[in-house]
């Protein structure tokens, strides 16, 4: 059994994080043997696959979790890279309601001809279920402006994942993720600064506590987390959870397998520079 490799390509959300990319909005690549999934491709993830030496044509699976294009606006040309320039249907589709057919507040983010490219394409709602490459994947309801977004739990051979993506504070919540190994939360605003369908870190201190989850990665920063600094919330975080905290950052790479270690980011100058190795849990 080998390790799970969990890449961030990117970890800005939100309109002026996506705008000004102080923040990078390329998504998530998860990795592990056959397996090679691309979570939410926003705006460069394209550019990033290639910077960071992840050839884009050798993804199998794409997840949108809503249609905002921080979350979806590359999803076509991975489409087009996974379909092999369109030359061979394979892959995967997974995405929220709205991105495959429109919403309440969204038009379709992906077009009909992109869709006709995967071998399969999964409509996404609270509740469904599905699988790429052995990973078991379920839908869990997230409450955001696009009333069809979804979050995720992966249950991997290295434990479960969960992903909220964009998302306000619930009650419900906390039960979809209970008992996962890592939660990635898409926290795009600082303790006390609420903002309606998003998640601060005072939301993501009461999901903590009520899941206990082995390990906990913040993404998805808005520009006043940004400014206020991630890690300065992930720190009152790990004091008010007893939870081990880290504020995702551009490039940087996970191995979950018995421990769980984190690898290198990518400096604005495209550097590899080195974080914190192994943490052990």
């Amino acid at each position: 059994m080998g390790d799970l490799r969990i890449v961030f390509l990117g970890t800005g959300g939100g309109r002026f994080a996506t705008i000004t990319q102080k923040r990078r909005t390329a998504g998530v690549r998860f990795l592990k043997d056959e397996l090679n999934l691309h979570l939410d491709p926003g705006p460069g993830a394209l550019v990033y696959s290639w910077m960071l030496g992840l050839d884009p044509r050798k993804i199998n699976g794409i997840i949108v979790s809503h249609a905002h294009p921080d979350h979806y606006n590359d999803a076509e040309v991975l489409i087009e890279a996974m379909a092999r320039g369109a030359l061979k249907r394979q892959g995967i589709l997974a995405a929220a309601r709205s991105v495959l057919k429109g919403g309440e507040t969204a038009e379709v983010a992906i077009s009909k001809y992109h869709q006709s490219l995967p071998k399969q394409v999964v409509e996404t709602v609270a509740g469904t279920e599905f699988e790429i490459k052995d990973v078991k994947i379920k839908g869990f309801e997230a409450r955001h402006s696009d009333v069809d977004a979804v979050g995720f739990r992966f249950e991997t051979e290295v434990g479960a994942i969960g992903y909220t993506s964009d998302t306000e504070f619930f009650e419900e919540i906390e039960g979809f993720y209970r008992g996962v190994r890592m939660l990635i939360l898409c926290v795009l605003r600082p303790s006390g600064e609420p903002w309606q369908g998003h998640m601060t870190t005072d939301d993501a201190i009461e999901i903590v506590k009520a899941t206990e989850p082995e390990f906990v990665v913040l993404t998805h920063f808005g520009m006043k987390m940004i400014f206020r600094g991630p890690t300065r919330e992930a720190r009152m975080m790990e004091r008010e959870t007893g939870a081990k905290v880290v504020p995702a950052t551009d490039g940087m790479e996970l191995w979950i397998g018995e421990e769980i270690a984190v690898g290198k980011a990518i400096d604005k100058k495209g550097k590899k520079i080195k974080l914190n190795k192994f943490l052990k849990t």
